[in-house]
């Protein structure tokens, strides 16, 4: 499940109307409150039935997602920032077409380092690959 995000919440629906402003609440040194989706929306459903409704012409801040690793709701290291605020790049992986033969090559054996390719190889395949590497 994903992190609410404003622009993906319908404001018309109770549940996801302000769910997306419960996302990576201040508190401790800004911490964030991590809260599973679901809650959120009963959250939201909350407030709404107690009349609570966003404003857009009064907001001032917006949330940024994180950066890098996955848009999760276990993931709400993103921030809140001045309405406005440009949003950094995202931290992507690199797009291996633009990599030489010899990078690609260096990529797969930190790949194989790490065991994540592991899922793919047979227990011959993966002595090759050890052989191959110590070569």
């Amino acid at each position: 499940m994903s992190i609410p995000q404003q622009h993906e919440c319908d404001p018309n629906n109770p549940e996801e109307a302000i769910s997306w402003a419960f996302v990576g609440l201040p508190g401790p040194k800004n911490a964030p409150m991590i809260v599973h989706p679901m809650v959120l929306k009963q959250w939201s459903k909350h407030l709404w039935d107690l009349g609570f409704r966003h404003h857009p012409d009064l907001q001032t801040k917006e949330y940024h997602p994180p950066i890098r690793g996955h848009h999760h709701w276990l993931n709400s290291a993103g921030t809140w920032v001045e309405k406005g605020t440009p949003q950094p790049a995202r931290i992507t992986a690199p797009d291996v077409a633009m990599l030489t033969q010899q990078e690609r090559a260096d990529l797969v054996g930190q790949l194989r380092e790490h065991g994540d390719l592991n899922h793919l190889l047979t227990r011959s395949t993966q002595a090759e690959a050890t052989e191959h590497d110590r070569a």
